[in-house]
């Protein structure tokens, strides 16, 4: 009796120690299933990410010294100045009663003239060019004349401009220009003046002596903004 119980006992340890093999083999085979799972995930995770690597993009817009802001210049004058662009066609020019009177060009900003009317139709006239050698438009906002109005009876004082006639002799001393004049930035327009003796309504309106008489035309020129 003693001796099967020790082959029963053994039998027992035996199937045992085989039952434990067999749980270690299978938790040993399930561990290696889960890691070669989570090796592939780790791996596609890693070529999902060269994958979006590879394929992104970068648009940059933009440079070094690539905008360059020209010098502005602010130059109305009457033509005449030396050294400006663009070349000027025309100067202070007489066209009618040269003998009569005398134009020159005080500055750049200033004609001045001197006349001698000795009867009724005789006449002073010269044209001058208004240059635009600066990088703004202009704008001519009024011309403004004086002093003719005090002898209108006798005197004539009228400026051409841009196909428009500015006279002095209405009584209204101020003019703006209607439709609006431009002077664009390189351009140039000319002005003309002319200066009349006319025969009066009667004798009693001839003036009584020689009579000097300043007369003066300002054109005022704005930038054009818009």
């Amino acid at each position: 009796m003693v001796t099967k119980k020790k082959t029963s006992t053994r039998t027992a340890r035996s199937t045992r120690a085989l039952g434990t093999s067999r749980n270690m083999t299978h938790k040993s085979k399930k561990s290696n299933s889960q890691n070669i799972i989570i090796i592939a995930l780790i791996t596609a995770i890693i070529f999902m990410s060269i994958g979006f690597a590879a394929y992104a993009t970068t648009l940059n817009i933009g440079g070094t010294n690539n905008v360059t802001v020209k010098k502005t210049v602010w130059d109305i004058h009457w033509a005449g100045k030396s050294g400006v662009s663009p070349a000027e066609t025309g100067v202070v020019t007489e066209t009618k009663g040269a003998d009569l009177g005398q134009v020159t060009r005080a500055s750049d900003t200033s004609v001045t003239f001197t006349a001698t009317l000795v009867k009724p139709g005789d006449e002073y006239e010269f044209t001058v060019d208004a240059v635009n050698a600066g990088t703004f438009d202009a704008g001519l906002t009024s011309v403004v004349l004086s002093d003719a109005s005090a002898h209108a009876n006798y005197l004539t004082y009228t400026v051409t401009y841009d196909s428009q006639t500015f006279n002095g002799t209405s009584g209204t001393t101020s003019f703006t220009p209607s439709p609006a004049s431009t002077l664009s930035a390189g351009a140039q327009k000319t002005a003309t003046v002319n200066v009349k003796y006319i025969q009066p309504a009667n004798e009693s309106q001839l003036p009584p002596s020689d009579v000097q008489v300043t007369l003066t035309a300002a054109f005022n020129y704005d930038q054009i903004t818009n």
